[in-house]
């Protein structure tokens, strides 16, 4: 039997920001806004919470608030995908060590390979069979 691990509305929280970085207050009114309206699951650090131009720092400092700030009453999604192999899986480990229920990840895009081998950002060469 497979085992469901999330279902119904996950709420893609965008990341409110001032000119000095990440506007925690606001954030935490966009996640008790989603909770109070009864969202499934909370996903933060995706495209629309502006992953793409965040720091590694800012990253991890939204992860946690999310994971805080919900205190398990949903799950929290973090998204954790990049352009760069290692900084995805550090990111990764992060999550999960920090608390997150699961992980939004995308190949890494960009990289563009060929037929005979492909390179990944952890600095190895894959031959291809």
């Amino acid at each position: 039997m497979k085992q469901i691990l999330f279902k119904g509305c996950g709420t893609a929280i965008a990341t409110p920001f001032t000119e000095d970085g990440i506007h925690f207050e606001e954030f935490k009114k966009l996640i008790e806004f989603q909770i109070e309206q009864g969202v499934d699951s909370i996903i933060v650090c995706g495209t629309t919470g502006e992953s793409s131009t965040m720091s590694e720092e800012e990253k991890k400092q939204t992860i946690q608030f999310a994971i805080d700030t919900v205190a398990g009453r949903v799950p929290v999604i973090a998204g954790t995908g990049a352009n760069n192999t290692k900084s995805a899986i550090e990111l990764s480990k992060y999550a999960q060590h920090a608390g997150a229920d699961g992980l939004l990840i995308v190949t890494p895009y960009y990289n563009k390979t060929t037929q005979e081998r492909s390179y990944c950002s952890l600095s190895c060469y894959c031959q291809r069979s």
